[in-house]
């Protein structure tokens, strides 16, 4: 399927929740933007949306310098995600909520079928969030299951009997890895749908970490303070990320925070981040800032609502061409080559 195509088709079912604009940018004139009194955010951002904007603007500000005069090589992009070989190192975030926030035209079910399986097909991984309006089926880790395992699951921060035993569930599924959405503390629908969530002390933490035999990822960390307490937790990832700019306003975009936080968490666990990645020279810089792996989702759901399984693959396809011309364009060879020295 076309990207194109996919994407029309989602401007269609998305009607009223996300117009599909060229740019996703997260402009106070958006159609999913604007302050929701009190009501789901839908595909838009909390409070002004100040924090959505700034992932796309602290992105924008990095500029790319090309290095040309060199031997021509095939950028090598294969890599491996706790033991599983990926074909390049972008990711489909942790998104869910399909009726909630995305428009209804599909069930959660079929939303994360379309994207687990697509980004299976295309050699990469998605990760699938915790919906509240389906909470009780479980349809990612259905979804995971169903492909053998090819899949993360991530919760948001349940009461801890809760999270004990859906993680027992991610587990038998055979999950790739599991994990806890942490900013999913100021999550709106939840608590509009009577699923409490909750801030996580470190002893919380450490005990769902001990419960699983699965490598844990914390997701949402953004300042020094939760990413030196998130190494004590005995986690294997650490998602640096403020939901899409979902959770709380007037946040820094990912990108400014990002250099911050490497410092603290190279080489001790395994980095990603995500917010405002649109295209693969956007993962690039995220990238070459030091993540590991960098995760997209606006982009993902509307290829999975708009083309289902075969969308996700073109939008894979597309973000792993436009890092592969990244990577050519400035004398990137192979994933360790790229660094701070592609800014300008």
């Amino acid at each position: 399927m076309d990207l194109t195509d996919a994407r029309e088709k989602a401007r269609e079912r998305m009607k009223g929740a996300c117009a599909v604009y060229k740019v996703c940018d997260g402009r106070a004139d958006r159609l999913c933007q604007g302050i929701k009194y009190g009501k789901a955010l839908g595909m838009g951002g909390a409070g002004k949306g100040a924090s959505f904007t700034a992932n796309v603007e602290a992105l924008d500000r990095l500029h790319l310098k090309t290095r040309l005069i060199c031997e021509h090589a095939e950028p090598q992009m294969k890599t491996s995600f706790l033991g599983q070989e990926v074909g390049f190192p972008i990711f489909c975030s942790s998104v869910s909520g399909v009726k909630i926030s995305m428009g209804g035209a599909i069930g959660e079910l079929e939303f994360f079928r379309a994207v687990i399986q697509g980004c299976k097909s295309a050699g990469t991984i998605a990760f699938v969030g915790d919906t509240a309006e389906t909470f009780e089926d479980r349809p990612g880790v259905q979804a995971i299951r169903e492909a053998g395992g090819w899949g993360v699951q991530i919760f948001k921060p349940r009461e801890q009997k809760v999270l004990l035993r859906v993680i027992q569930e991610a587990q038998a599924a055979g999950a790739i890895a599991v994990g806890v959405d942490l900013d999913g503390a100021g999550s709106v629908a939840m608590g509009l749908k009577g699923q409490p969530v909750f801030r996580k002390s470190l002893n919380e933490l450490k005990e769902l970490v001990e419960s699983t035999s699965l490598p844990f990822i914390l997701k949402g960390i953004t300042s020094e303070e939760d990413a030196a307490a998130a190494l004590e937790t005995g986690c294997k990832v650490v998602c640096v990320s403020n939901h899409g700019g979902r959770t709380l306003d007037s946040m820094p975009g990912v990108a400014e925070v990002l250099p911050r936080l490497v410092p603290i968490l190279k080489g001790k666990v395994v980095v990603t981040a995500d917010g405002g990645v649109r295209t693969g020279f956007d993962a690039f810089k995220m990238l070459a800032l030091g993540a590991d792996f960098v995760m997209a989702g606006r982009e993902f759901i509307r290829a999975a609502i708009g083309g289902g399984a075969e969308g996700v693959v073109a939008e894979a396809d597309f973000l792993f061409q436009d890092l592969r011309k990244a990577m050519i364009m400035t004398g990137c060879n192979s994933l360790s080559d790229i660094d701070g020295h592609v800014f300008t």
